[in-house]
């Protein structure tokens, strides 16, 4: 089945075209297409809003870009303001692990053997 705009567009050129000056579910053309004309203005209305919604993410977009940048600028004052520091607690608070608590990053991975695996 046609979408209900299409539909609509089908009636209102079929009815304009064959029987322009005839009345069907007691009304004229011109009244049948008042009655149509909300239906239509809000699909308009809601394409526009979607526009604008893409706009606008666009915008949060380039916003949170922005905000990306000025938190870096501040954590890394944070760093390096005496009294601060990457061992602070306003460093700990801003979701950074603390100098004092990382580990020292070395692993030693144990060696897996498999044997009779590659024997056969």
């Amino acid at each position: 089945m046609k979408p209900i705009v299409d539909r609509i567009e089908t009636f209102r050129a079929a009815w304009r075209e064959m029987a322009p000056g005839a009345s069907f579910a007691g009304m004229t053309l011109a009244q049948f297409e008042v009655a149509i004309a909300a239906p239509l203005g809000l699909r308009d209305e809601i394409t526009d809003l979607e526009l604008k919604l893409v706009g606008k993410k666009a915008e949060r977009s380039i916003s949170d870009g922005a905000a990306v940048e000025l938190l870096s600028l501040v954590v890394n004052s944070v760093r390096g303001t005496p009294g601060f520091g990457r061992d602070c607690p306003l460093y700990r608070a801003f979701g950074y692990v603390r100098k004092s608590e990382r580990k020292s990053g070395l692993t030693r991975k144990a060696r897996v053997t498999t044997k009779g695996a590659d024997a056969a």
